[in-house]
This record gives structure tokens, C-alpha cells and sequence, in this order.
């Protein structure tokens, strides 16, 4: 009897033991499953259509958007498409414009400008996949969905993103082509993070350095000699003024929370165009999403200049939300007026020089006529505002080792005022940090208005 209860003992206790195994493995589970969404990622991987995949032909990063160009061919007419990141849970639509073709053919882009598209600020943390979603209904009107995946037809691979710092932190979104049972699929990753030591928000480049001084002006209004400078009067240079300036918006930025990176901040320092960085390349080698290049400007008519007031110049194929807003910004705060020039305007205070036929002469076909003049925005913004300079073609200037990047800054060139105006220079050196203000509060309007 009492073996018969021992042996009725040790089955309960057996089977209270695996019972609470078998929780714990449950819980465990669960758990790995609720954190790591596992199962629910791979649930959704398996219904991705394998009927048709959607190519990408081209895709970018400029500042704080993406962008991206594609085609596809659908088996079906479908009665409604569209471009989003999900996990088959949680869906994040993206604008696009769509063009449809004949035969299900469709071809995409998310905006035809380049500082438009999908805001990677925006994105919720957690793991998506970019995919096309199709609706139909059957003849008992229910909802069809269907998910078509996307593939890489471009040369380039993984991205890598950092949001701006935002009350001391940060996410990083790991942008993998990958595949899953030789589904093709683009993924997104987005996790809390903090800068990495080399990783930056802003960059500002104080035009000139201790070598090229830049245009020069005399204190007193006076024209200064083209050798000796000021005979009666203080000697300015532009590059002292670009960097009291600049450093002055670098508190103001940094005051706002931001990393800020400078091309110098010595007005002993010299600084280089291409190499490591360099004014066309800190931007891109700290992964900084704006980058601005502090100058001023001069007519060359001495001190008696019709010329004033501001001038921003701008990168190809941009969207001016962010232009208009450094415009109001800077004339409020600074007490300014836009510049009366009319040569490569386009708005109020805003210009876009691309090279002429006369200025590039024997090189058309490196040079061309859709690309901007100035290096320090065409070089910087990589593919999207058509870099050159591969270090081959012109060999007097060491290679850009970011010309064919498609993961850049957003970048901008300021022409605060005009050295030869007296009343304008006289502005300039009253009002620094009116000039410093107006820019960084600009960059914090533009935000809160995209992000």
C-alpha cells in the first residue's frame, strides 16, 4: 500500500515537473516571440507574393529623406496599389507618384525632389518591409489583399541612418536588402540608440581658411588695396567673419541639443576641399543630415556696391520648404534684406547656379548643364545633386570619396551680405548673432513641420 502511494507520489511530482517545464518553455517562448517578433515576421514573410517582384532602380538618401524609383508588372489588374513598410501588423503608407502603363506595368518614384520622400525621423521603432499592396474584391465583395516584395536593381547595398538628436537621443535605422526562401526583400530596422563618437547632426563649413582670407572690406567703408589692404580703416576678412558666424550658430545649434561638426574653428586653420574632412566631405564622413557653408559676398565696385542683402543657393531638382523658411528667417532675425540680383534667382533670396556651355567649354561631358556650379553643394550631395569629382578626370584634385554615394547631407550656401555695401557690412559685423539665430531657427521650424 504504501509503495502504491510512494509510485502515485513520484507520477504527480513527474508530471507537476514537466507541467511547469513545459510553462516555462511557454513562457519563454512568448516572450522571445513579443520581443523579437519572430514569429509574426516570418508569419507575414510568407504570404509575400513569388508571381512578380518590384525593382528598384534607384534609391537615395539626401538629408532626412529617401527617395526611390521603380518599376513593376503585376499578374492581375488590381482596383487599388499602393507602396508601404509593414510587418503585417503595423502599416506606414508612403506617397508616390504613380504612372501606370499598359499590360499591369507600373513605374514609381516617391517625389520628383530629391529633399522629398519618405522623413526617416518619422519612422516608429521596430522591423518593417518595404512592399507594394494590392486590393481587389470577389464577387461576394470581400478584400483581397495581396503583397508584392521589392528587389535590388541598383549598385548599391545596405544603408545606414541616424536621426537627429532629440532630447539627447537618437534611433538608427538599418536599411539590409535580404532574403527569405529567396524572397528578395528590403528591411527596415529601427532602434534606440545614441551617436557613435564620429556621427554628427550639422555640419557647418566658415567659408575660407588661413590661406584664401576670402574678399576683404574696410572697417570704415573705405575700398581696400588689392595687396595692402585698408589704408585708413580695419582690414576684414571674409573668412574671420564666416567663422565668428559659424561658431556663433554652432552654441545656438548645440544650445538646441544638436551635434555639431566644423570644418575649422581656428581662424589659423586651413582646410582642404576633397580630403578627409574636407569642406565638400566632414559632412558626409560624420553622416550629418544638413550641412551649411557660411560666406559673405562682394561685387568687386569697392565700398559703393548697389548690391546687398542675402542669397541662398541651393541644390538641382530641390523642394524650397526649407529655403523660403532660412529666407524669413534670417531677414527677421538679422535685420536684412534678400539681394536685388536677379543672375540665377529663382525666388525671393534664393539662387541655383549650374554650369553654362561657356563655363564648362572642352569638359561638356564631364561638366554639364544640369549640374550645379558650386562644389561645395554639388559635390557634397552625391549622386543626388550629380557629384563628379572620381579623382580620374580631374587629377589636380584628389578623388571625392563621396561623389557616388546615395547616403548624403542636404546641403546649403549662404551669401549672408555684401562686404563692398558699407550699410550691409556694417549689418554683418553688428548682427552676428542675428545671422546665427535666423539659420538655426530655421533648421528647428523646417523640423517641426516634416518631423
Amino acid at each position: 500500500m504504501k509503495k502504491r502511494k510512494k509510485l502515485k507520489r513520484k507520477i504527480l511530482t513527474y508530471t507537476l515537473t514537466l507541467c511547469f517545464t513545459a510553462l516555462i518553455i511557454g513562457i519563454i517562448y512568448f516572450g522571445y516571440t513579443l520581443f523579437f517578433n519572430k514569429e509574426p515576421q516570418k508569419s507575414f514573410l510568407e504570404t509575400i507574393e513569388t508571381t512578380a517582384y518590384v525593382d528598384i532602380d534607384k534609391y537615395a538618401i539626401y538629408g532626412i529623406h529617401m527617395n526611390m524609383e521603380g518599376t513593376f508588372t503585376l499578374p492581375e489588374e488590381v482596383e487599388e496599389v499602393s507602396l508601404k513598410l509593414t510587418n503585417g501588423t503595423d502599416n506606414i503608407n508612403i506617397n508616390w507618384e504613380l504612372t501606370e502603363e499598359e499590360n499591369n506595368t507600373y513605374s514609381f518614384i516617391t517625389s520628383e525632389y530629391i529633399n522629398e520622400g519618405i522623413v526617416l525621423e518619422n519612422l516608429p521603432k521596430g522591423e518593417y518591409y518595404l512592399v507594394i499592396e494590392t486590393i481587389n474584391h470577389d464577387k461576394e465583395n470581400n478584400e483581397i489583399k495581396k503583397y508584392y516584395s521589392v528587389q535590388n536593381k541598383t549598385e548599391y547595398e545596405d544603408l545606414e541612418y541616424y536621426t537627429l538628436t532629440k532630447d539627447g537621443k537618437n534611433n538608427k535605422i538599418d536599411i539590409e536588402w535580404n532574403t527569405y526562401e529567396e524572397i528578395p526583400t528590403l528591411k527596415f530596422t529601427i532602434k534606440e540608440t545614441t551617436l557613435p563618437d564620429d556621427v554628427y547632426d550639422i555640419t557647418i563649413d566658415p567659408g575660407h581658411d588661413a590661406v584664401d582670407g576670402g574678399m576683404t572690406a574696410c572697417s570704415d567703408g573705405s575700398t581696400p588695396d588689392y595687396y595692402y589692404g585698408c589704408y585708413t580703416g580695419t582690414t576684414i576678412h571674409e573668412s574671420d567673419l564666416n567663422l565668428e558666424v559659424s561658431l556663433e550658430l554652432k552654441r545656438i545649434l548645440e544650445e538646441m541639443g544638436y551635434k555639431v561638426a566644423m570644418t575649422r574653428d581656428d581662424p589659423e586653420d586651413e582646410v582642404y576641399i576633397y580630403e578627409k574632412n574636407g569642406s565638400a566631405t566632414l559632412a558626409n564622413d560624420t553622416k550629418s543630415k544638413f550641412s551649411l557653408a557660411i560666406h559673405h559676398n562682394s561685387s568687386g565696385m569697392g565700398g559703393t556696391s548697389y548690391l546687398k542683402g542675402l542669397e541662398l543657393y541651393i541644390a538641382n531638382d530641390t523642394n524650397l520648404d526649407l529655403a523660403e523658411i532660412f529666407v524669413n528667417e534670417i531677414t527677421q532675425n538679422a535685420n536684412t534684406t534678400t539681394s536685388p540680383k536677379q543672375e540665377y534667382n529663382i525666388a525671393d533670396g534664393i539662387y541655383q547656379r549650374f554650369f553654362t556651355l561657356d563655363e564648362i567649354g572642352d569638359d561638356l561631358g564631364f561638366w554639364t548643364t544640369d549640374m550645379i556650379y558650386y562644389y561645395y553643394i554639388r559635390e557634397v550631395g552625391g549622386i543626388s545633386t550629380h557629384a563628379a569629382q572620381d579623382g580620374i578626370y580631374k587629377p589636380d584634385y584628389p578623388k571625392n570619396e563621396h561623389y557616388n554615394s546615395n547616403n548624403t547631407a542636404e546641403p546649403y550656401l549662404f551669401e549672408l551680405g555684401y562686404m563692398d555695401n558699407y550699410e550691409n557690412l556694417l549689418n554683418v559685423l553688428n548682427n552676428r548673432t542675428g545671422y546665427a539665430k535666423g539659420i538655426a531657427s530655421a533648421i528647428q521650424k523646417y523640423l517641426e513641420q516634416e518631423v
